[in-house]
């Protein structure tokens, strides 16, 4: 009699092996992704911050009264930065639960300098 095919106690050891090399690598993974949570945060501010002083360069009031506060959400509806969901979210890395629309960016405006932004860390 030939066997052309794999006993269920085959299949169920490999599964297993499966499973724990997945639980390994997950374990392994996750740890690097927290590490690096805070490191996006720093490079999604820096990039909120360029659209912003983008968009602060087309607001003339910046430029008469000097600097202007904005939300996220201004600077994403104006189609200077880029939404992170079809809802027009901009996620905070942080967590993967709240959105920054509401964060605010004052933009300042000075002959010196340019158009400058900075995110209002809220408290």
């Amino acid at each position: 009699m030939s066997n052309k095919g794999y006993t269920v106690i085959e299949l169920i050891v490999v599964m297993i092996i499966f499973g724990i090399i997945t639980a390994v690598t997950l374990g392994l993974t996750s740890h690097a992704l927290d590490e690096n949570t805070e490191e996006y945060y720093i490079v999604k501010v820096k990039a909120i911050e360029a659209a912003a002083r983008k968009y602060g360069s087309t607001l003339e009031e910046v430029k008469t009264e000097g600097s202007k506060v904005v939300t996220v959400k201004d600077i994403v509806d104006a189609g200077h930065f880029s939404s992170d969901n079809a809802n027009g979210d901009v996620i905070d890395p942080r967590n993967q639960k709240n959105t920054m629309n509401n964060t605010k960016v004052r933009i300042t405006y000075s002959e010196e300098k340019g158009y400058e932004a900075t995110l209002i860390e809220e408290e």
